[in-house]
């Protein structure tokens, strides 16, 4: 009697799990669509933590910053990635190709340093809230020896970044501006690179008008409202 054999089931894919999609997303997603895969990948993250496992997630915390910064919109989107594409990229089908476009320059970026910490100037204060009187109180800190501003691209914008040894609440942190109102930036950097950085200053300064624009428009707002609803005062 010939012997069977034992039958070896193998499957031809290869990558991760979105390189997968990304071969045939209507299969996996139901559409082309970057909402859908949004909902999938929310899905697929629930049930690995339900399930314990504790490996990366398969679009990286930092990426949505990636994104912000690529796409010029002016801040993170605190992780919320396919609603900061989305806000360019109109069309679901076109915006699932940008997200992998935007993944792919991801994984190749290339950081330039721009700017390093002066050894002099490290401490800096911060608010911090005190439980449980739950109020905020200021706190003098000393920022990472090793913290750098990095750019990747030309974009406006650049990122806080700093060795893994050193903790640094804000590291890879996109900052939309020198001037963002985070800490007095130019007094406690070394310029490394000083074409980049004069581009950086010069950023921070339409940044800067650009947002006394919008709270001045808030402002007249809130004013037009407050008149309306008090005829008499």
């Amino acid at each position: 009697m010939e012997e069977q054999s034992e039958t070896i089931i193998t499957y031809p894919w290869k990558g991760t799990l979105l390189d997968t999609i990304r071969q045939r997303p209507a299969m996996y997603l139901g559409e082309k669509s970057l909402t859908a895969l949004w909902f999938h990948l929310q899905g697929y993250d629930h049930a690995r933590r339900i399930n314990g496992y504790q490996g990366p997630s398969e679009v990286p915390g930092r990426f949505a910053d990636w994104v912000g910064y690529r796409l010029q919109l002016g801040g993170n989107f605190s992780g919320f990635w396919a609603r900061a594409i989305l806000s360019r990229v109109l069309d679901e089908s076109l915006a699932l190709d940008r997200f992998y476009e935007l993944r792919e320059e991801f994984t190749r970026r290339e950081e330039r340093t721009v700017a390093t910490i002066r050894e002099e100037r490290r401490e800096y204060t911060v608010k911090k809230m005190r439980m449980p009187e739950r109020d905020f109180i200021e706190c003098n800190e000393l920022l990472p020896k090793s913290l750098r501003i990095v750019v990747y691209t030309e974009d406006p914008g650049f990122f806080f970044e700093a060795d893994e040894s050193e903790s640094f609440f804000y590291t890879g942190w996109f900052m939309p501006a020198l001037d963002g109102g985070y800490m007095t930036i130019p007094d406690r950097f070394e310029v490394v690179d000083k074409a980049t950085w004069s581009r950086l200053l010069a950023e921070s300064k339409r940044y800067r008008r650009n947002l006394n624009r919008v709270r001045a428009r808030i402002q007249n707002r809130e004013r037009k409202a407050h008149v309306a609803d008090n005829p008499q005062s």
